[in-house]
């Protein structure tokens, strides 16, 4: 993917491929997820213009404080994940498949669609035992709303209510990084503050 990244000469279509890029990741008959994720970065790119104009942009580097820039800082959608589960002896039990996943601050939630999803006992069980073994998993169930003619607006409420965290995607007081980095990053903040 790094090497696609070069045919683009705006931040827009590097954006726009990135999402296209996620939406490829959703199983075809999957029209909830789709709906979801589409959902999502239409209110990410909403964010990042509101953003843009406050007096946050104002404080940050004018060369990522415009929008084109801050939808990068918005959090990935993680279609589909599944996560390994072993027992105490660290044999492999299986895996735990959701339908959405988000890593934020060294959480990751895992939002499944609550409405009529029959879940099999076995996949219910390791989804339970990996509840039981880790407090880095937080597990939230999300209704399939009713279609309308804008799959864009459907699912950004449910969504924010039940991964609160994405709301504060442009928090400009702390360091982006990913699902790993060095122990005091963070500390970087007010080194480079004083």
């Amino acid at each position: 993917m790094p090497d696609d990244l070069l045919q683009f000469d705006k931040n827009q279509d590097i954006f726009r491929h990135a999402k296209e890029v996620v939406l490829t990741k959703i199983h075809p008959f999957n029209k909830p997820l789709r709906h979801l994720i589409i959902s999502y970065f239409t209110w990410v790119d909403a964010q990042s213009v509101l953003i843009a104009k406050s007096e946050i942009s104002d404080k940050s580097d004018p060369l990522f404080s415009n929008a084109d820039q801050i939808c990068f800082n918005a959090f990935l959608p993680l279609p589909h994940p599944k996560i390994p589960v072993c027992d105490i002896s660290g044999t492999f039990l299986g895996a735990a498949a959701f339908d959405l996943g988000f890593h934020i601050a060294g959480k990751t939630y895992l939002i499944n669609f609550a409405d009529g999803q029959f879940l099999r006992k076995s996949e219910r069980e390791l989804r339970e035992r990996l509840m039981e073994h880790s407090d880095n998993f937080i597990t939230c169930n999300i209704a399939k709303p009713v279609a309308t003619t804008r799959p864009e607006n459907l699912f950004i409420d449910a969504l924010l209510s039940a991964v609160p965290g994405l709301l504060g995607f442009n928090d400009s007081r702390r360091i982006p990084h990913g699902l790993y980095y060095p122990k005091g990053l963070d500390g970087l903040d007010t080194v480079n503050s004083k």
